[in-house]
């Protein structure tokens, strides 16, 4: 999506293996951002050791948790790197859209912006 934009990638995160850290950091001309991004719960585990089983939490408080943990990511890059523009990236499902709803001022007086990007890669902000 940013290589499309014109963004070149400075580093990226192996989520896969859950290491720490920003997932995304990218620069464009004399702009820099970092980006979180965070993908959708499911009912099971990717652990194939836990294969069959089913999570106790729902996928809707799951995503709220992980929205939660995406906006203090975001915030916390802005903390650490004001120079910076802080994205959180998310997939356009109804239940992030009505979090992001919910937030939606108070992440702009941060200067946190937020992608709603669907399936077939159209992106709203």
């Amino acid at each position: 999506m940013l290589l499309h934009h014109g963004w070149q990638i400075e580093s990226l995160v192996n989520t896969a293996t859950k290491a720490p850290g920003i997932d995304v950091l990218a620069h464009k001309e004399d702009r820099s951002l970092g980006a979180e991004v965070k993908g959708y719960p499911s009912t099971g585990y990717e652990d194939p050791a836990r294969a069959g089983e089913t999570k106790r939490s729902s996928p809707s408080g799951q995503a709220r948790n992980w929205y939660a943990k995406g906006v203090l990511a975001a915030l916390m890059l802005r903390e650490a790197q004001p120079g910076r523009e802080s994205l959180l990236v998310l997939p356009d499902e109804p239940r992030y859209r009505a979090l992001f709803a919910a937030t939606r001022t108070p992440l702009a007086g941060a200067e946190v912006h937020v992608l709603l990007l669907s399936n077939n890669g159209d992106i709203d902000c």
